[in-house]
């Protein structure tokens, strides 16, 4: 049976490469062989093995488009994709901030926001855009950032005022020797000899900010989107990314699937008998189709290019599809009876 990559790193098949590197990061500290005791030396070094395999193909987009597409074969092929081995050390620094927080170096601060948005099923499909309120970290406004109360700095002793410390990590792959930020100047080098009293040397403070937010239109229910730089500002100059989790409220007549969009459409016995032209709602606009004489309820007929736009191609949208079901009258005027009964004759 082949193995669900998806399910190894708690994602989902429509995640962003963002929340996939994200979830990598999380589960390899939590299963590096490291941290484990002796009697689950095995079972982490096992779940780690496990972990990479999956990031190195669901982070390659040629490798997760085989992958996706069912192919089980060798993915050890070289990609120019985004597992590089660039990535692979931008975790692996990640991964020795954490593995040394419990000696002599302090994790570094995540800057990145994570939100929700609700949005319904027409801003979805065309796009549209939002002004949401979010706390974050801004820049202080007395020291502009820098942590000192007068301007005055000297360089910072745990780091030399290189701004980086060394970390040497034992990994499945050899020893790796990284640089990683020095927490104690946030990698500047230099600390301020008087801390700003506005923000006790931290400089940032935090704040209730307006974000103007583009939606592209196709996103789907679930999908993350990112918007680089609207996340917390550091000491250090540095901002994270926000990230908004989107959440679509269901239409009151319209079905999403992917880029399809589907609907049910009722029919008199009559249409269904002897055939008509309907005008069928779409959700940009009313199309005129035609049925034929004889029509079945449950009938599905397909309307190209009147579904939802691609998210990464607007020009090109998915179909519409229309189930024709037959609405049984409840109550009969007199003639209806009459020509029912009529009809019931001949049948």
């Amino acid at each position: 049976m082949a193995k669900n990559y998806y399910q190894i790193l708690e994602v989902k098949k429509t995640d962003s490469i963002e929340t996939i590197k994200k979830s990598y990061k999380k589960l390899a500290l939590k299963y590096h062989p490291d941290k484990a005791e002796e009697s689950k030396k095995k079972e982490y070094e096992s779940n780690f093995q496990a972990i990479n395999e999956a990031y190195s193909i669901l982070s390659d987009p040629a490798k997760k488009q085989r992958y996706d597409s069912g192919e089980t074969g060798n993915f050890s092929s070289r990609s120019s994709g985004s597992g590089s081995m660039s990535d692979f050390g931008d975790i692996f620094g990640d991964l020795f901030r954490g593995r040394f927080n419990e000696s002599s170096y302090d994790e570094e601060t995540d800057l990145d926001l994570h939100y929700g948005l609700v949005i319904d099923f027409n801003e979805a499909a065309f796009g549209c855009e939002k002004e949401i309120m979010i706390k974050r970290n801004v820049q202080c406004k007395k020291c502009k950032g820098s942590g000192s109360e007068d301007g005055k700095f000297e360089k910072c002793e745990r780091c030399g005022g290189s701004g980086k410390l060394e970390a040497n990590q034992q990994t499945p792959w050899g020893l790796i020797r990284q640089k990683v930020k020095c927490p104690s100047c946030n990698g500047v080098g230099k600390k301020a000899k008087n801390e700003c009293n506005s923000c006790n040397g931290s400089g940032v403070q935090s704040s209730k900010e307006k974000v103007k937010i583009k939606i592209p239109a196709g996103i789907d229910n679930g999908q993350t989107l990112r918007v680089m730089r609207e996340g917390d500002f550091s000491k250090g100059g540095d901002k994270g990314d926000l990230f908004l989790r989107i959440q679509i409220t269901p239409h009151k007549t319209f079905r999403r699937e992917d880029v399809d969009v589907y609907i049910d459409f009722p029919i008199s016995f009559s249409q269904a008998a002897l055939g008509d032209k309907l005008m069928i709602p779409t959700i940009s606009e009313e199309v005129k189709i035609k049925i034929a004489a004889g029509t079945e309820s449950g009938s599905v007929l397909r309307i190209r290019e009147q579904g939802i736009p691609h998210i990464n191609n607007p020009k090109y949208r998915g179909d519409q599809f229309v189930k024709l079901i037959i609405k049984t009258p409840k109550k009969l005027t007199r003639a209806q009876t009459k020509l029912f009964k009529e009809l019931g004759k001949l049948d």
